[in-house]
Order: C-alpha cells, then structure tokens, then sequence
C-alpha cells in the first residue's frame, strides 16, 4: 500500500497531541501559567514541557517515513531531552475499512458454516462420513478472533501498554526474566494516542537484512558466527516467553528484530512493533514440553493424543468419539513422522535413538490442518508465533546446517518437567513414564536411555545432564526418590538370601555400587 500524505501525518500528530482532539482535552497553550487562571503548579509545568515536546516533535520529523504498512507508517524525529524518537501515525480511515473487511469475512463465514456435508458412497462408517458441515472448523468464531485482535491493533494504547508490559519482563534496563534481556524500546506514554504512537528509536539492522551465508555475502566467518549466536538468541528468547513466561510477542519475524550494537562494540537483540502480545495459558506451556518430551522420548502418539484432551486443548466429544480419537492418532503419527526425522539406524545397533531433526516448516504444515479438523484450543496468534520460529530456524540453517532447535528447547522442557510450576498431574505422570516401567517400577534402560538421548540433545555430556537434574529442588528429591526405591528393592530381593554378619563388607559394596549406578555414566 501505498504511503500517506507526510503532511496529513503531521495533522494528525497536531491534532492528536497539540489540539488534543481524540481524548477531548483543552488544547496546549503557549501562554503563561498562573495561579489564579488557567492551569497553574506541577500540571502546568508538564503541559509546558509536552508543549515543548510536541514542538520539537513536528519541527525535526522526516520528511518521508522511514517504514509504511497497510495500517500506519513511522518517522524519525528528535526530541531535546529524550533524543531520537520512532513517531508512529495510523493511516487516515483505515478503522473504516477493516470494519468494512470484518464485516465481510463474517458473511462469508456465516456461509460456509452453512454448507452442507457432501454425500459419501463409503459404508465403512468412518469419522469422516458423521460430518454434517462441509466445512467441520468454527469459521464465525474464528474469524471473530481474528477481527478483534487487528482492532486492538488499531489503538496504539494498547500497543504502548504491551511495550510496558514486556519491557516490565524483557528488557536489558528494567526486566526481570532470568532468561531474556533484550532491548525493547521506552515508550513516551505522555506522548500516545489512539492513532500516535512515540518512543524511543533503536539503531539497528533488521536480522532479515544481516542474515546471509558467508558463500552469499562475502562475510567474514566471525560476522557469520556473530550472527548466528544472534538468530540463537532469538530462538532462545521466543521459546522463553512461550515455555517460561507465557508473555508473547505475537510476530518475531525477522524484520522485527533488530541486530543492535551496544557501547562495547558487542551486539545484542532488539525488538520491534508490539501490536500483538500474547498470553499462553499454563495448559498450552504444559501440553508442548509433554508431547515434545513423549515423542522424542518415548515416541509414543497415543500418549501424546491422550494429553491434548487431558490439558483441555481439544473438544470433549473429539475424545470420546473412539473413531474421531484414531484418526487424531493417525493424524499426529503422520505429523511427527513429518517432523521429527531420525537419522538411519547404523547396523549393529541396539536401541538407540539418535538426535532427531526437527522441521518447523512440516511442523507447522500438518499443524495448520489438525488445528482446524479436531478444534484445537489454541491461543490466538500461536501458528503465527510458530511460523516467526520456523523463519529463524530456517536463518539458523543457512548459517550452519548443523543447527537443531531441539538444542536450545532441552533446557526449558528438562525444567518445566522438573520443576512443574503449574503443579500439573500431567507433567508429574509425564515425568515418571520416562523412566518406570508400565507396571510402575523404576526401569534403568529407559533412565540409561533418558540420559544418553538428553545429552545428544544438549549437546552436553551425561554428567552434565545429570548435574543439571540436580542443581534443582526437585530434581534432588526425585533423584533421592529413585536411588531409595531402588535400594529398597535390592534389599528386599535379598532379605533372607544374606548372612548379614559374614558378608556385611560385600553387601556395603554391592550398596556403594547400587547407589551410585545412576552416575555411573
């Protein structure tokens, strides 16, 4: 689209911020403050000093925008005390036309929820034929979703309070993540309206525009490590709001994120345009560290299926329908058979799973059919956040093929199956069928098997795994938990079998060797 008349976007600053229109205040005045009229003490002061703002706002804004979209375009201006300032104006009837577009896509919905399912000449009776509606996804509810979202995209209030929201988490000056410090941009919340937005300017390469191989852009090896540390970063960063926090910047593509050079010469992240931050409920965080964990641990789909109903993520009559809930099944083992790709297996062998590779791009393929066709509970914007982490995962792969996601995921779910913030059964019985057995009991292949697989993932080696298990509160006890269950077993197959008196110095090895077994990696 094309962009808007730079002088109808100072009109509208001047209107917004000088005349105050939008919020129905008294205009900013130049004359003096008094005590016995007009606005006098601390509130005239900072009308004087907004005045002053607002001035110097206008005087120093480009002359073109530095960056246009289909609903508003942003300038460059300067502002004495606060520095260079990004000015964001919303497009001159655009609410009007997404009114017009809303109201549109409702009618086509409303119609082809209408439509009836095509006849089948099958007999077998299968899920599919039980359909009534062509079309089995809820279009008007959806579409409903998505309507609101863009409308609250419209009211750069909102956009200023989700930069405050995630600055309050995120960022390097002020957050308190122990994961995340990124630069996010101050906002000049004096200074937004409805249709203005002001804050602080970063300097910085979008990581669309750095991102290229060495063989493509001539770069020296150590800018292409630099910047695939960066697309790590990235990574790491999105991951973290999505497993840890649930605070989500909803679109973390490539053009919104910044390559930003600090004082020392080093490089950190940036992020830009805050329309849309997601909240993902503790159910959704839970349902992915389980199924990530189940199937590349256990590969096990039933268990996977069965989660999503557990969590509440997919309708009840989906679960209860035993063809409905087979075909989820099917549909999920072809998904992960998509994604998750495992190397060959090496002859001579003997049960081991090599680190699988995972496709986001397939991924997000067979998620955009399932989510539809079983009316998956999903928060809004999620597929748009997973194709933002399939981007980076594919700049990630041009850098170094090598790169495998799952590297920088291990961390986040080996602690959330840990710890189990949400306190959640699910997790909990996640966690003990990693390593018992179906009749309950503690089974060392599949403990031998959690470790060996964790440190391929990683990267790391088994006792660093194993270190990591128990650096934390609960992986201590759970820890404990296992060597107890199992020494009380040995003594218990034993008891009877000893003479206590005359062995007792090899029933202490046997003790020694047992306790340790675990770590005896």
């Amino acid at each position: 689209m094309e962009p808007f008349d730079n002088d109808v976007a100072k009109e509208i600053i001047l209107a917004e911020l000088l005349l105050r229109e939008a919020n129905g205040k008294e205009p900013l005045s130049s004359s003096p403050s008094s005590s016995s009229g007009g606005i006098g003490g601390e509130e005239g002061h900072q009308q004087q000093a907004m005045l002053k703002d607002v001035e110097a706002l206008v005087s120093t804004i480009t002359d073109t925008p530095v960056a246009a979209a289909s609903i508003g375009q942003v300038y460059k201006a300067n502002i004495p005390g606060k520095g260079d300032v990004a000015v964001k104006v919303q497009r001159p009837g655009v609410r009007t036309l997404v009114e017009r577009d809303s109201e549109l896509l409702l009618t086509v919905a409303k119609f082809v929820e209408s439509l009836p399912a095509l006849p089948s000449s099958s007999s077998t009776g299968d899920a599919a034929n039980k359909q009534t509606r062509l079309i089995n996804t809820e279009l008007v509810s959806t579409t409903k979703e998505f309507m609101s979202r863009i409308f609250e995209e419209l009211d750069y209030r909102k956009e200023a309070s989700n930069i405050a929201q995630f600055s309050s988490l995120y960022s390097r000056r002020d957050g308190t993540s122990k994961d995340v410090s990124v630069i996010v941009p101050k906002v000049y919340t004096e200074l937004c309206t409805e249709n203005v937005l002001v804050m602080e300017w970063i300097d910085g390469a979008k990581l669309s525009d750095v991102t290229g191989t060495a063989s493509n852009t001539g770069e020296q090896s150590s800018t292409v490590e630099e910047n695939l540390a960066l697309v790590k970063v990235a990574i790491d960063s999105t991951l973290s709001q999505l497993l840890v926090e649930g605070i989500l910047h909803a679109d973390p593509h490539a053009g919104n994120l910044l390559k930003v050079k600090l004082e020392d010469d080093s490089v950190t992240l940036g992020y830009l345009d805050f329309g849309i931050v997601s909240t993902i409920p503790e159910q959704v965080r839970d349902a992915l560290i389980c199924s990530v964990a189940l199937q590349v641990f256990s590969r096990d789909v039933d268990a996977v299926s069965s989660l999503f109903g557990e969590l509440r993520l997919i309708p009840q009559h989906i679960l209860d329908d035993d063809e409905e809930r087979a075909a989820l099944a099917e549909a999920l083992e072809i998904t992960f058979e998509n994604s998750l790709l495992y190397p060959e297996a090496t002859a001579g062998e003997d049960d081991t799973t090599a680190i699988p590779d995972l496709k986001f791009d397939k991924l997000l393929d067979s998620l955009s059919r399932l989510v539809p066709r079983f009316q998956f509970d999903l928060p809004p914007y999620f597929i748009n956040n997973a194709r933002a982490l399939s981007t980076l995962e594919g700049i990630a792969k041009s850098l170094d093929p090598s790169f495998n996601v799952l590297t920088i995921m291990y961390p986040y779910a080996l602690s959330r199956l840990l710890k189990n913030p949400s306190k959640s059964e699910v997790v909990a019985r996640t966690l003990q069928s990693l390593i018992r057995s179906e009749d309950g009991k503690i089974d060392r292949t599949k403990i031998r098997r959690l470790l060996r697989d964790s440190a391929l993932i990683s990267g790391q080696s088994k006792q660093r795994v194993v270190w990591d298990v128990l650096k934390t509160k609960e992986g201590r006890i759970l820890t404990r938990g296992i060597i107890g269950e199992e020494v009380g077993t040995y003594f218990g197959r034993n008891d009877g079998k000893r003479n206590v008196k005359s062995s007792s110095n090899k029933q202490r090895r046997k003790m020694n060797k047992k306790r340790w077994y675990y770590l005896d990696l």
